[in-house]
């Protein structure tokens, strides 16, 4: 039989080890959401992640402007999901290197962030996906994207092209080149526009200009942003706060539940919602194909 004292060891140890899993399990169910900024967009985005997630995690929210107040990089190791590259770069001056899930983030953005920055789900759609939306959308043979970098298209993206027997011509602004020249050069050698979610050339100050030439020209334009839609374009494919929350609460559970995940630091927008001008397109004198249709069609397609 065990000695007093020696039962007394055993029993201390198990204390301690039921003690050191209680605390791992209350570090990892403890998630921090830094917001930007306060807009309805971020709300709807976190109530659907939070739906989607183990009831027990435990959620902070905090705005990107008071994280620093509010927690110390003194503190235990934080798992944060960021939402805007405000929220991304408050984290980092915070706890270089933490683990957190960003959104709301564009490709374009994502090049300017800090290596090391955590997983991105930028919202751009997948290459594949905006040129299946075009093609089955306009059943065009060119299409025209405009950007400060070219895109290098992957084998598969190549070969959709070859497919739909669609002509993708890219053009580039920068200081030398500017955006007009550009646009109407593009208007000129092709059936229809791609916006891509690009801040730097589709602003406030020239979006108007874009859309009025896209519909001069009868040149329809497709856009990542449904506003777009309602100010002229003929539709858009886009991941709307929802699609967002529900990809972000995949990556979440996953990382609460300590399950590996791929070595990268970049997804795209894994699921995505349709909008269409019904308007411009009977304009344009465009058949648009119903909703239903599109979908399947570009799911298909996925690589």
């Amino acid at each position: 039989m065990l000695n007093r004292g020696l039962k007394g060891a055993i029993l201390s140890a198990l204390i301690a080890l039921v003690t050191a899993v209680i605390a791992s399990a209350s570090a990892a169910s403890q998630v921090i959401i830094v917001k930007g900024s306060n807009n309805a967009y971020f709300d709807q985005t976190i109530r659907t992640l939070i739906s989607h997630v183990d009831p027990a995690t435990r959620f902070e929210i905090i705005e990107a402007p008071q994280l620093a107040h509010r927690l110390t990089s003194a503190d235990e190791p934080h798992l944060f999901v960021a939402l805007g590259q405000s929220a991304v770069e408050a984290i980092d001056r915070l706890e270089p290197g933490a683990d957190s899930i960003n959104a709301y983030i564009t490709l374009e953005q994502y090049h300017d962030l800090k290596p090391g920055s955590g997983l991105t789900v930028v919202l751009d759609q997948p290459l594949y996906r905006y040129l299946a939306f075009c093609k089955l959308t306009l059943d065009i043979e060119s299409l025209g994207i405009i950007g400060q970098h070219d895109i290098d298209l992957s084998p598969r993206e190549a070969q959709l092209l070859d497919e739909f027997r669609l002509e993708l011509n890219q053009y580039r602004v920068d200081e030398a080149n500017k955006l007009l020249p550009a646009l109407r050069e593009l208007m000129h050698q092709n059936e229809a526009l791609l916006m891509l979610p690009r801040q730097s050339i589709y602003n406030r100050d020239t979006l108007k200009g874009v859309l009025l030439s896209s519909y001069r020209n009868r040149k329809p334009a497709i856009s990542y942003s449904p506003a777009h839609v309602k100010s002229g374009a003929v539709a858009s494919i886009f991941s709307s706060p929802v699609d967002i929350g529900r990809h972000l609460a995949l990556l979440l559970n996953r990382a609460l539940n300590h399950q590996s995940r791929a070595d990268v630091a970049l997804e795209f927008a894994r699921f995505y919602t349709i909008t269409t001008n019904s308007r411009v397109a009977n304009a344009l004198g465009i058949d648009i194909p119903g909703e239903h249709e599109l979908r399947s069609r570009i799911d298909r397609l996925r690589p």
